[in-house]
């Protein structure tokens, strides 16, 4: 008997034991039994979507067990054959309207910058149909009349406009610099500055599309055209704008509509601008001055529900023009905006612009 209790007990501790380390565990042992080994992953909800610019890909990034998806320091990356492009930090969603093979890594700072150790691809189908609608762009010019640099870009966009008529809608933001007063400067101009293109801080400087893009352009031509070639070709326009206005003369007051149609059905903001050619002194004009962002807010206002595609949607604002404002110098742009990243920013789709008081019709490619 004693031999057998001499061989039994020995086992019984043993399993004891190994039931004393199930239930309480270790620090390396995760709730779900898996090892907390710090390593940066990602992984994705889905790896193959259309290129209608709104169905998306989330990606989940974690460093061992902790989700770091939506924190301010992560930021994904898209591998590229010319080089690595990073998306705006505490982005995890995406979606386009080109087609391609679209590979993902992400990087995490935690007292030092971690690179996934793996990637994600997704395929990117192409979609079929839809009108053709022609593809204009909103330019953002930033300058001010205390910048003796300014005058290069001004020049620079006057010769992209008279060799590729129609393709750009101008919009200049006016702001203090170089210890002067800017008469024509916005509250926009610094808003949006610092909380949509990068808090930049030298002038002059140049933007498509509200993108903040990856490359500050400031006034060489080859440089501005070349992004203006990849605007086109990385972000096809899905939805055609279409401008009304109509002023009114006695309270100086105009009505503006912007018309939107869509080739799918996707969340749309329309943006809209007044802009005036300003002659500041006889030396210096000013073309394309912002005298008021007519829309609630720097990212356009939100059509009621998602608009569906093939039918027709309208946004209608007012505002009264400022005493000084040359009515017959003036210009209405407006912009239709969407998201490609879930909502985190706003771009502008295809934009339209017309004389104030007067229309402007669908654009279409020929």
């Amino acid at each position: 008997m004693k031999k057998i209790y001499s061989t039994i007990l020995p086992i019984v501790m043993i399993l004891c034991l190994a039931m004393l380390s199930s239930c309480s565990g270790n620090s390396d042992e995760t709730e779900n039994g898996g090892t907390d080994d710090g390593i940066l992953r990602i992984t994705a909800d889905k790896t193959a979507i259309q290129a209608d610019g709104v169905e998306k890909v989330t990606f989940t990034v974690k460093l061992g067990t902790k989700d770091v998806s939506e924190e301010s320091t992560m930021n994904l990356i898209l591998v590229k054959e010319s080089g690595e492009e990073n998306l705006d930090y505490g982005v995890r969603a995406f979606s386009t309207s080109v087609p391609g093979t679209y590979v993902f890594k992400a990087r995490y700072y935690e007292g030092k910058a971690m690179v996934s150790e793996n990637e994600v691809t997704v395929q990117v189908a192409p979609v079929s149909g839809g009108t053709s609608y022609y593809h204009k762009l909103l330019g953002m010019q930033f300058t001010s009349v205390g910048c003796q640099a300014c005058p290069a870009l001004s020049t620079t966009l006057k010769a992209i406009q008279t060799e590729q008529p129609g393709r750009l809608a101008i919009a200049s933001f006016h702001m203090d610099f170089g210890g002067m007063t800017d008469p024509m400067s916005t509250a926009a101009t610094n808003n949006y500055r610092t909380n949509i293109l990068g808090n930049f801080s030298g002038l002059p400087r140049f933007f498509y599309n509200l993108r903040k893009g990856t490359k500050e352009m400031i006034s060489i031509k080859s440089q501005i055209e070349e992004e203006l070639q990849k605007e086109l070709s990385n972000y096809p326009a899905s939805c055609g704008v279409a401008v009304e206005s109509v002023y009114n003369a006695s309270d100086r007051t105009v009505k503006i509509t912007g018309k939107l149609t869509s080739n799918v059905t996707n969340t749309y903001r329309c943006l809209i601008y007044l802009v005036e050619a300003v002659s500041y002194t006889h030396l210096r004009a000013h073309d394309n001055v912002v005298r008021a962002v007519v829309s609630t807010s720097l990212n356009g206002d939100r059509f009621n529900g998602e608009v569906n595609a093939g039918v027709e949607s309208t946004m209608q604002r007012s505002y009264q023009l400022e005493p000084g404002w040359n009515v017959d110098n003036m210009r209405v742009i407006v912009s239709m905006l969407t998201t490609l990243d879930g909502g985190k920013t706003y771009t502008c789709n295809n934009v339209n612009e017309c004389k104030l008081g007067e229309s402007a019709d669908y654009l279409y490619n020929e």
